[in-house]
């Protein structure tokens, strides 16, 4: 009787992972007998022991984890995403866990909805908000979501550098009657597409207050299951307003140490005024290089409870 080969021992003690590694040329089998050792002697996870032994870096673990757990990193349909998005390289991050919080607890308010229309206000520059509204597009669009992220910000719009787009026609154009929404929807993702600002055009309040804006949201319902709306800063313009009352619910952000208080107030009320929901205030921290941290979102409802009621 023919005795069957025995596997790879390397590969069998270590599974999937480690399986992944060795096919990506970035483990040798030598390395991986190893961290096996490693792992039996000290009783690690695969991944701890290969950081102890300095095999591989954090970074290329957490994209190991997130392609071995439906997060993969590949490069996007169209453009590529910038480093900075934390969500899309590294979600077993801090700041990705996070924003899984932020989805959850929007998904648990727009339960038995049939669509979730969000639009970011921040009173300020430089809050995060950008960043946010890609961030959150991201994870929604990972939770099987057909997602639009739209780039409202007419006057000085920069969602299109985090996907490194240059900068393409888009809502601007299309609310003017140049171009239709399909020929300027870029596929980012299989579940995730974008339409950037477009050209800044002389009139941007005025092209925002026209019906085709409302006319466009409703035409992408069929397509879309959510929308998530970045805007100009609150302070600067009204057009943050106009925006969010096409939606009817708001996050605003925030940034420790930047934001006003007074300028939170003030950007509440407006949304208010506009007959928009104000769901609640992302607590945006920047830290050294350029990384962001974000507060769960229930601690930045308490922590500003005096101006933002969450409600039932």
């Amino acid at each position: 009787m023919q005795v069957p080969e025995p596997r790879n021992p390397s590969t069998s003690k270590i599974g999937r992972l480690g399986e992944l590694f060795l096919q990506k040329g970035l483990l040798t089998p030598e390395q991986i007998d190893q961290i096996a050792q490693l792992q039996k002697e000290k009783k690690l996870r695969f991944g701890d022991a290969a950081l102890a032994l300095g095999y591989l870096s954090q970074t290329q673990l957490d994209q190991a984890l997130g392609e071995q757990f439906g997060y993969s990193t590949k490069d996007l349909i169209n453009g590529s995403a910038d480093k900075s998005l934390k969500f899309f390289y590294f979600p077993f991050s801090k700041e990705a866990e996070e924003i899984r919080r932020l989805r959850s607890e929007l998904l648990l308010k727009f339960s038995g909805q049939d669509k979730i229309k969000i639009t970011l206000v921040s009173p300020a520059r430089r809050d995060g908000k950008s960043y946010m509204a890609a961030s959150l597009a991201i994870a929604l669009s990972q939770v099987g979501k057909r997602t639009l992220l739209i780039d409202a910000d007419l006057r000085s719009g920069s969602l299109h550098e985090y996907f490194s787009l240059g900068k393409p026609d888009g809502l601007s154009s299309v609310l003017a009657g140049r171009i239709t929404a399909s020929d300027a929807l870029i596929q980012l993702m299989p579940n995730l597409h974008f339409l950037p600002a477009g050209p800044q055009p002389p009139n941007p309040l005025e092209i925002l207050r026209a019906p085709r804006m409302r006319e466009l949201l409703e035409s992408c319902s069929e397509q879309f299951d959510a929308f998530v709306v970045d805007t100009h800063t609150a302070t600067l313009a009204s057009d943050a307003q106009m925006v969010a009352h096409q939606t009817g619910s708001v996050l605003l952000v925030a940034r420790k140490d930047h934001t006003y208080v007074d300028e939170l107030r003030q950007a509440k009320a407006d949304m208010q005024a506009a007959g928009v929901e104000v769901l609640g205030t992302i607590f945006n921290q920047y830290e050294s290089a350029g990384a962001a941290r974000f507060a769960p979102f229930t601690w930045a409802i308490r922590l500003l409870s005096r101006l933002f009621r969450r409600k039932s």
